[in-house]
């Protein structure tokens, strides 16, 4: 293919386009997105209502750190060298490394409080449980009433299943923190746990004293007052649980089961009715609701004599990763990663590890969310939206082998699918495997003949097989279907004029490309290409010079308008857009399109015009 074709073939990129197929393949990644919204792990849409958490310990926390922080600088150099690498570390999302030179840095200066906390914090954020309570114990020797280190201490315990150990680092910091919710709140969590539920009660209490408007405290506050039978109270605190974060799930569970308790049937229905919206197949709302429907319950009026909570509601929330959504939702992802290790420390499932894959990939360490995608799949090894991800994923760090595998695997799931076929077709184009690409997107069309993109992409590549006239009616065959689809007319412009076809036809092609993207700067230069073809290397530079506003720097770009300049007898000019060309050409390290100008013909060309240059001196 010629380099011209650039434009269209940057639209084949395996890296762009599997992405793009992702995000609608037979609507499986909307499906992800409805299973995490259905966990209540995803924010809000822009225009939904938007929680004011600004009272909560996420923000809280995050605040005081920010405003206590303390003067970094160490007394020993060692230290200070250590402390810059883990800093260097950090920004690099390195976090490992990071944790490894704050030990460094500790062993040279242990009285610097502060990098003992950043030890202990980032071995948490890395999943090292048991180094971080040996060094956060440690830690405590010198540093008894440190709030941050025996929060974290008290979290790990909890998570190990020792109970005694952790309430008692949560009491320690309610008696030097008195202002923290979250040590009542998670002690609570424990002694609920225990079944000492007076306590917990109390506990919960506290917390909603200190952060009224967080919504997890009241919703732990309603349901231990459901259990008490404190039904008003439940309600008041589970209505503003809800109110707070819509999409907590569990809290609408428990404000339906309260409306039930009190006789207000029409009332429970109507949430039931908002949990199936976001949960279609929940079987145990589907069963409350036709219980209610045929249990007559509509037509009375008085509270219902029954269990305090049903065991469908009694099983213990994952506070952990409740915390984590509140972090996540306001964009604090370090705090949320820290959450997500002890989700997954209480137990492993797909949600920590989606919302730490998203992390990673949004913080570049395209390898950590890989590898959080990669647990995944031994949870899940047939689910085709974790397949998807990580094959996506793969493409990005350029390992189109194993994306290859991946959509392969895919297919085996859903062999029907005419966009997986199109995916695998695409990967096998970023292999450079152009046949097997063509027989894969064979298939997809066969699966979807009305897919006019689908034609597009088998005609690129089968002018880059050589096969012109396969092309030629492929291209067609998407402009029929889609009359307004510009890289077409673009593409099969280029190749009229490319193989000396009629050039007026080539020349309304291009036209009719650029009236649909007045400012693509790659169909510029096509008509540019056009106007030289067919011996009007004036217009033909008009439109060189406007495409290369609207054009990241371009070896063909600079190697046509070399070609006009010399066409014009501007030798030195043109000398200098060859070695533009030339230069570009050698550094740019990966080609979208599969071709370059040749090296030498541009250094040939070079010289050329520096020799008429000469003699016209």
């Amino acid at each position: 293919m010629n380099q011209k074709m650039k434009a269209q073939v940057c639209e084949l990129k395996f890296l762009c386009r599997v992405n793009k197929e992702f995000s609608h393949a037979g609507g499986m990644l909307f499906t992800l997105c409805l299973f995490l919204a259905n966990c209540t792990t995803i924010s809000e849409t822009p225009n939904s209502t938007i929680s004011d958490f600004s009272s909560s310990y996420a923000v809280q926390s995050f605040e005081k750190k920010r405003q206590l922080s303390r003067n970094l600088e160490t007394r020993d150099p060692r230290s200070y060298y250590h402390y810059l690498e883990a800093l260097k570390a950090e920004k690099s999302y390195l976090m490992e490394q990071a944790a490894l030179h704050y030990e460094e840095v500790v062993q040279y200066d242990p009285e610097a409080e502060r990098f003992h906390e950043k030890r202990v914090r980032l071995l948490l954020r890395t999943g090292q449980m048991d180094k971080a309570i040996l060094a956060g114990q440690n830690a405590l020797s010198s540093f008894p009433e440190n709030e941050e280190i025996l929060m974290i201490l008290g979290d790990i315990l909890a998570t190990k299943g020792e109970v005694e150990q952790s309430i008692n680092y949560y009491d320690q910091i309610i008696q030097i923190a008195p202002e923290n919710a979250r040590a009542p709140l998670m002690k609570g969590v424990l002694l609920e746990g225990l079944e000492h539920f007076d306590s917990a009660l109390e506990e919960y209490k506290k917390g909603a004293l200190l952060e009224p408007n967080n919504p997890l405290v009241q919703f732990y506050l309603g349901r231990a007052y459901l259990r008490a039978n404190q039904l008003q109270k439940a309600e008041k605190s589970l209505e503003k649980a809800v109110s707070l974060k819509p999409n907590l799930l569990e809290a609408r569970h428990h404000l339906a089961w309260v409306l039930e308790r009190q006789g207000r049937t029409i009332e429970a229905l109507k949430e039931y009715g908002l949990l199936l919206k976001l949960t279609p197949d929940n079987d145990y709302i589907k069963n409350r609701v036709s219980q209610l429907h045929s249990s007559g319950a509509l037509s009375q009026n008085h509270p219902q004599d029954f269990e305090t909570i049903p065991s469908g509601l009694a099983k213990q929330i994952n506070i952990y990763m409740r915390i984590a959504t509140i972090f996540f939702e306001q964009t604090l992802y370090m705090r949320a990663l820290d959450e997500f290790q002890l989700a997954l420390a209480v137990s492993d499932y797909k949600d920590p590890h989606v919302l730490m894959a998203r992390i990673y990939e949004t913080h570049g360490r395209l390898d950590k969310a890989v590898e959080e995608f990669e647990k995944l799949r031994k949870l899940e090894p047939k689910s085709l939206e974790i397949l998807l991800y990580t094959a996506r994923l793969y493409s990005l760090m350029k390992m189109t082998q194993n994306s290859v595998a991946l959509l392969n695997e895919a297919i085996q799931i859903e062999p029907e699918n005419d966009q997986l076929q199109h995916s695998l077709s695409l990967a096998y184009m970023a292999q450079g495997e152009n046949e097997k690409a063509i027989i894969t997107m064979r298939k997809a069309l066969a699966l979807n003949p009305q897919k006019d993109s689908y034609y597009f992409e088998l005609g690129a590549l089968m002018e880059k097989a050589g096969d012109y006239k396969g092309a030629i009616v492929n291209m067609r065959q998407a402009i029929e279907l889609n009359p307004l689809h510009s890289n077409a007319h673009n593409f099969l412009g280029y190749i009229y004029a490319l193989e000396g076809y009629d050039l007026d036809q080539a020349l309304g092609h291009l036209k009719k490309a650029l009236t649909i993207q007045p400012r693509n700067g790659y169909f510029l230069d096509s008509l540019g290409w056009i106007y030289f073809k067919k011996g009007e290397p004036k217009k033909a530079l008009t439109q060189i010079q406007k495409a290369l506003i609207y054009t990241e720097p371009d070896p063909v770009l600079y190697d046509h308008l070399g070609d006009i300049l010399f066409s014009l007898k501007n030798y030195d000019e043109a000398s200098g857009a060859w070695k533009n060309s030339l230069f570009l050409t050698v550094n740019d390290k990966e080609d979208p399109g599969g071709e370059m100008p040749d090296p030498q013909t541009l250094k040939n060309k070079i010289d050329n015009a520096k020799r008429l240059l000469h003699q016209n001196y």
